[in-house]
């Protein structure tokens, strides 16, 4: 008996391990999360982590909290316990960054979500100084009849402004860059292919001249004393406003709208060698070379035309500028018409592809431009076919002809911005 008992006792120990052993692993194995849900978390998280906070539409953007229960609905709470929390980003529970579509700024959810307006400015000699120029976010100049041109600024924050104008008649070209940023188009006219274009495309608009907009325009009883007519119709960001709510436009950006420009988020050297821009001058027609001169000091570009400042009336100062981007398009002329005929009216073909210059911080570079159809979105490339990213701030975009490719001038030259 006593040979026996310890190989009972030694017998009876082994069942006992083998026994606690089948229970720790059975509740190991019932805290393990299954494959397939551990895999999805991944998935959604990682997407999470990739998507541009910059551009995400409305239905994209959740807070924290409901990110969290929209991963794990479907989760046991065991299977929550082994989220992996490094792949969320390392500001995950911070408040959200948001910046404007128009000159790259940060603002708020509801500020990049506000709808641009674009304003059409008389530009001849007769018609400056025009008034509020210095606003704007974006300014377009094309070419329009006479060898002089016509100006579009585009911006979200019009509600402060107390005035601007002369508000001019449309051109279609315009009607298509404004497509580029969803805007609510402020116009005073136009020839008789803006209002074909107009009677066939949904534009939402304001028009001075042949629309009733009764506290949107106005004509300056000051300006009138010293200009012709057609250069004294002015409207205010109160007008705007009025008559947003007058037509009942949509005051925000579509939910998928992404923006024609990229921004950097900093100030950004482009690089690059012997390509200096101090001085650039665009021509229009033989007439009309507007210039665009470098200040080192504030790294503006100061712009001149007809010789001199081009001055805002509502500040008297310079305008200036963090950007200037040439773009290069077919102007030919349009005589359809006797009307078109008589004015020498042009068409600006914005459709397809072409090339420009991207200039800011005393340096440029060769880009290229793109728009599939009239209504949709002009976007900027680098040669390599690559997204342009622009400096934040003040954008001013020259749309030149073609036939004046080889006429640009961009050199090292240090001249007076006045």
């Amino acid at each position: 008996m006593k040979i026996k008992f310890p190989h009972k006792i030694l017998f009876s120990g082994i069942i006992l391990l083998l026994i606690f052993g089948l229970f720790v692993f059975a509740k190991c194995k019932a805290d393990e999360p299954d494959i397939d849900v551990k895999l999805e978390i991944t998935t959604e998280t990682e997407i999470f982590e990739e998507t541009d906070p910059e551009t995400e539409d409305d239905t994209d953007f959740i807070d924290d909290e409901t990110e969290e229960d929209d991963l794990t609905d479907d989760i046991t709470d065991d299977a929550k316990e082994t989220k992996p929390r490094a792949t969320y980003p390392s500001d995950y529970g911070q408040p959200q960054v948001y910046y404007s579509f128009v000159n790259g700024g940060k603002c708020t959810r509801s500020q990049q979500r506000k709808r641009p307006v674009s304003i059409i400015i008389g530009n001849s000699r007769d018609a400056n100084p025009t008034v509020g120029l210095g606003r704007a976010d974006i300014i377009y100049e094309c070419m329009v009849e006479g060898g002089i041109t016509r100006l579009m600024m585009v911006l979200t924050n019009y509600d402060d402004i107390p005035v601007a104008g002369g508000v001019r008649s449309s051109r279609e070209y315009f009607i298509d860059l404004s497509c580029s940023h969803n805007t609510i188009y402020v116009h005073a006219g136009g020839n008789e292919q803006d209002y074909w274009e107009f009677s066939k495309r949904k534009i939402d608009r304001m028009d001075g001249v042949n629309m009733y907009f009764p506290n949107t325009f106005y004509r300056d009883a000051k300006r009138r004393q010293t200009m012709a007519l057609e250069h004294t119709l002015m409207t205010s960001g109160d007008g705007i406003i009025a008559g947003i709510d007058q037509a009942k436009y949509d005051k925000k950006l579509s939910a998928n709208f992404k923006g024609s420009f990229h921004f950097y988020e900093k100030f950004t050297d482009i690089g690059g060698r012997d390509n200096t821009a101090n001085y650039i001058r665009v021509p229009f027609s033989a007439g009309f070379k507007p210039e665009f001169i470098y200040n080192q000091d504030d790294q503006l570009y100061y712009r001149k035309q007809y010789g001199a400042a081009h001055i805002d009336g509502e500040t008297g100062e310079q305008l200036r500028f963090e950007n200037v981007i040439v773009l290069f398009a077919e102007y030919s002329p349009k005589r359809d018409t006797p009307t078109q005929k008589k004015e020498g009216h042009f068409y600006c073909e914005l459709t397809g592809t072409g090339y420009g210059f991207y200039i800011t911080q005393g340096k440029y570079k060769i880009i290229r431009w793109s728009k599939e159809t009239r209504e949709s979105i002009m976007y900027l490339y680098n040669m390599d076919k690559s997204d342009l990213l622009i400096n934040p701030g003040k954008s001013f975009v020259c749309v030149t002809s073609t036939a004046y490719n080889k006429s640009v001038v961009i050199n090292d030259d240090i001249r007076n911005v006045k």
